[in-house]
């Protein structure tokens, strides 16, 4: 059995000394995983609504859920946005 040398676990993980991990990068990557997490569920909130609601319904609910979704959507792709702007 071979013993790994200082070289083969060099190739393993190298940080790059020009962009060093800090807890800006950390919290920019919860921001981006937070705010995807946002957009997706409300949109599939207000899609399952929809399909939830009587026939005769959804026709007057309609206006209303896109504007919901696509709020919420807004809120999460911001969210997203200043997490990849930290990152």
């Amino acid at each position: 059995m071979r013993v790994p040398s200082a070289t083969d676990l060099a190739a393993v993980w190298t940080p790059n000394p020009d962009h060093p991990y800090t807890w800006a990068k950390f919290f920019g990557l919860l921001a981006v995983v937070f705010g995807c997490v946002i957009a997706l569920v409300g949109v599939y909130a207000a899609g399952s609504t929809w399909r939830g609601l009587d026939p005769p319904r959804r026709r007057r609910q309609l206006l209303p859920l896109t504007v919901t979704a696509a709020v919420i959507l807004a809120v999460g792709m911001a969210v997203a946005a200043f997490g990849v702007w930290l990152f």
